[in-house]
């Protein structure tokens, strides 16, 4: 890739690294895609989820002929059929509290692309207890969230207080996954890379009716239930 400041010794670091990403969906698809044409070595999917016919219209991986099957190990298929070089593990699973830990061991960055609060408030004990960046995304009908969590380094989830639903909403206009997975893709490849992260202390908000980025600052909590206890 010929780019400043990213030489042979940038590869070699990202050909080494293992993301794991929550969920097999609209935003893992961008996300996981562009990750394996960065260079990344290794992705671990993990969505315990099936391919239903809603799915189709923002969800890059899937075909019709994968209605009913499971999403992480259809998703894996792909990525493989993409790029054999890249390590892609599916694991059929809901994260919980009983498998989070393990099913995240050995990766450099965490991904929530699971559009789930519960997923994400998980995630966020790992990025805490091992002190790894957790690079959060949610999408809405036509708006998205995205920022970088790293306890130790700045806010955790908890700290950010994001305003979420407390499910999947029942439409998403198909672009917008792609847009805020790529965005995730990108934030990893700088922190696995060169840069570091762009969204340390920041939420980048995209509102779709607007065609409009808009950002807040967030900060740690020095209360935080969850984080409090991190050195800086």
């Amino acid at each position: 890739m010929a780019l400043e400041g990213w030489g042979r010794d940038v590869q070699d670091r990202l050909k080494s690294s293992q993301v794991l990403i929550a969920g097999a969906g609209g935003l893992a698809s961008a996300a996981a895609l562009y990750l394996l044409a960065g260079g990344i070595g290794a992705i671990r999917l993990v969505d315990d989820s099936r391919v239903s016919l809603a799915d189709l219209n923002h969800h890059l991986l899937f075909r019709e002929r994968d209605l009913g099957k499971s999403k992480a190990t259809v998703a894996a298929h792909r990525l493989k059929e993409s790029n054999s070089f890249v390590a892609v593990e599916s694991h059929v699973k809901e994260l919980s509290e009983h498998n989070v830990f393990r099913l995240t061991t050995g990766c450099n960055v965490l991904i929530d692309a699971s559009n789930n609060p519960e997923v994400g408030s998980l995630l966020n004990l790992v990025a805490t207890r091992e002190q790894i960046p957790l690079v959060h995304s949610w999408v809405g009908e036509i708006t998205g969230h995205l920022t970088t969590l790293w306890p130790g380094r700045g806010p955790c989830l908890a700290c950010a207080l994001l305003e979420t639903p407390a499910a999947s909403p029942p439409t998403l206009l198909g672009p917008l996954p792609g847009i805020m997975g790529s965005l995730q893709a990108l934030e990893v490849l700088r922190i696995l890379g060169w840069m570091g992260p762009a969204l340390l202390g920041r939420v980048l908000i995209f509102k779709g009716n607007q065609f409009k980025f808009t950002e807040k600052t967030i900060r740690s909590d020095p209360q935080c239930a969850v984080c409090s206890n991190c050195a800086f």
